[in-house]
């Protein structure tokens, strides 16, 4: 695959270099690993909770970032965001951004860069926690995306043995800068893109999550959406969570929920890395031999790596 090189960084967020220049000062180690969700409880402060089936993975770093996805869509139902957007921002919900934590009192504050519902964008909020041995119990208070007071029940996924070396490299937290319409024979820049803050995430526990929203989601008025406010969301978002297979020079998403895609599918695409820029490129379908042939290039900038990523100790 050829290398592409000089992504301009002038179009960065202010939000995010200034994150990226500083290392939260007060992270708990004990909470960095990579997290699937074991329980989802409803209505907490009620006294008795409900509890609902759900899916997802939280990913929290040593270097200040979170990614979290989480899915309650009934598993009897397939997923169906595009036919029902409406319940797809009751059934789904999750975040990207900064953390930092309060060990004393036992609480996660969160500043939220984007995530699933367009209400989440530079969402300032904190989650009590509890942490034993290798489950964390967060639960929520008056948190708009979460719909009232929830409890999570997250469990830590082990990090893979002897990650090898490509592993190592691919594994961090990516910030999206653009995305690049190229002619594949000329290399010629038909157009480019940019996104609301956006990231993937690849974990040394074999995940994979991705937020990405598009510039000037408008928030719901409520927190319910209207039909026409779901249908909008719905269209300007691209996110999922899944594990993750590297093969040379490629990385595959093999989607285990998510809002577009849907559970089920697999995405494969050339990924080089060349420093702290990552470069995902996504072919289009072949078209006829004399009409040009054109890729996607996504192209992003690292904002954290392995050794940010693994717990402090063997689990």
């Amino acid at each position: 695959m050829k290398r592409i090189h000089g992504v301009t960084l002038a179009a960065i967020l202010l939000w995010t270099v200034a994150a990226s220049e500083a290392q939260q000062a007060n992270t708990a180690s004990e909470l960095v690993s990579t997290w699937t969700l074991a329980a989802v409880e409803k209505d907490v402060a009620s006294g008795e909770p409900t509890r609902v089936r759900g899916r997802g993975l939280l990913v929290i770093d040593a270097a200040g970032y979170v990614f979290e996805f989480v899915s309650t869509a009934s598993r009897d139902l397939p997923e169906s965001p595009r036919l029902d957007p409406q319940r797809t921002f009751a059934d789904f919900g999750g975040f990207w951004g900064r953390y930092e934590v309060d060990s004393e009192a036992g609480q996660i504050d969160f500043e939220a860069a984007d995530g699933v519902s367009p209400n989440v964008q530079g969402l300032d909020f904190s989650r009590s926690y509890e942490v034993d041995g290798d489950r964390l119990v967060m639960t929520s208070t008056n948190e708009p995306q979460a719909q009232g007071d929830t409890r999570w029940t997250w469990q830590r996924v082990p990090t893979i043995e002897n990650l090898s070396p490509m592993y190592r490299e691919v594994v961090g937290f990516w910030q999206h800068i653009e995305e690049r319409r190229v002619n594949v024979s000329t290399g010629e820049v038909q157009r480019t893109r940019q996104r609301a803050p956006s990231v993937i995430v690849y974990t040394p526990g074999g995940f994979v999550g991705v937020h990405f929203p598009t510039p000037g989601r408008v928030p719901f008025a409520g927190d319910t959406p209207t039909p026409e406010e779901a249908e909008q969301a719905y269209r300007s978002y691209l996110g999922y969570y899944g594990t993750l297979a590297l093969y040379a020079g490629e990385v595959s998403h093999n989607v285990l929920g998510g809002v577009q895609p849907s559970a089920g599918a697999i995405l494969r695409r050339y990924a080089d890395i060349t420093g702290d820029e990552l470069v995902v490129t996504i072919q289009s379908l072949a078209q006829a031999p004399d009409r040009p042939q054109f890729a996607t290039t996504v192209h992003l900038r690292r904002l954290s790596g392995v050794e940010d990523m693994l717990p402090p100790s063997p689990r």
